[in-house]
């Protein structure tokens, strides 16, 4: 029965360890990806942007 204990104990900190490297990479993977706008603003940009146009 320790045996057992031991080695659940044993698995469940390797899951732990993977899961710390898991939430880094992400946040890594977070970091590096380039800004982009919310959908919204891009589409106000170009209606303004159309209307400027249809001004001149």
């Amino acid at each position: 029965m320790a045996d057992s204990n031991a080695e659940v104990v044993k698995i469940l900190k390797a899951i732990e360890t993977q899961l710390g490297d898991i939430k880094h990479n992400l946040a890594d993977i977070k970091r590096e990806m380039p800004k982009v706008p919310y959908y919204g603003d891009l589409l106000q940009d170009i209606v303004k942007a159309v209307e400027e146009l249809n001004r001149s």
